[in-house]
């Protein structure tokens, strides 16, 4: 008989990024959440495009001028809404399990000040580099790291673009100018 006693062998198991199950590191998570962003704002531009078409053809001159968002298309809204935020607190929770945290943290969405916090700890803290508790480490694919570094590119240029915008509208000086040009360029008439 012997004095030791056999392990059973675990199976890999197979990671499917849609579920909850598993970890995402940064540019995983910043490369899906970047996926999941595009091709849910193309489904609503579409859904909405088709709306406002059978809307303007079927129009009265008695609807209101929302109508293309009446019936089927609000549902189809909401549920597209209700999908998009399942598929983001699911990527949240995958990315909370490579920082060896539990899934339920993404509750801290919900805190108004604390958000802000807990999403750039999110998007900066470096997750564990070894196997933890909820898996083994998950390397990023190509598709993945270069849809995360866009979505970095796009965010700093947005980021930036917003600042030029309101530094553009909060100058005492700009303010004027538009005034001036009105009148320097009706003289003429």
């Amino acid at each position: 008989m012997s004095d030791f006693i056999i392990a059973p062998q675990t199976q890999p198991s197979k990671d499917h990024p849609l579920s909850s199950r598993g970890r995402f590191n940064r540019l995983s998570y910043l490369g899906w959440h970047g996926l999941i962003s595009i091709g849910f704002m193309l489904m609503f531009v579409l859904l909405v495009s088709i709306a406002g078409n059978v809307s303007i053809n079927n129009v009265n001159m008695n609807e209101p001028m929302f109508s293309a968002f009446s019936g089927i298309a609000t549902f189809a809204i909401i549920a597209l809404w209700f999908a998009g935020f399942y598929f983001q607190i699911v990527f949240l929770i995958r990315r909370l399990h490579d920082l060896n945290k539990t899934g339920w943290l993404c509750l801290l969405l919900l805190v108004p000040l604390i958000q802000l916090f807990f999403t750039l700890y999110v998007l900066l803290a470096p997750g564990t580099p070894y196997r933890n508790d909820y898996g083994d480490v998950r390397p990023s694919k190509a598709w993945e790291k270069l849809l995360a570094w866009i979505m970095i590119i796009l965010s700093i240029f947005i980021l930036f673009s917003m600042s030029v915008f309101m530094y553009y509208f909060a100058s005492p000086d700009i303010w004027d100018a538009p005034t001036q040009i009105i009148q320097n360029t009706t003289e003429y008439f």
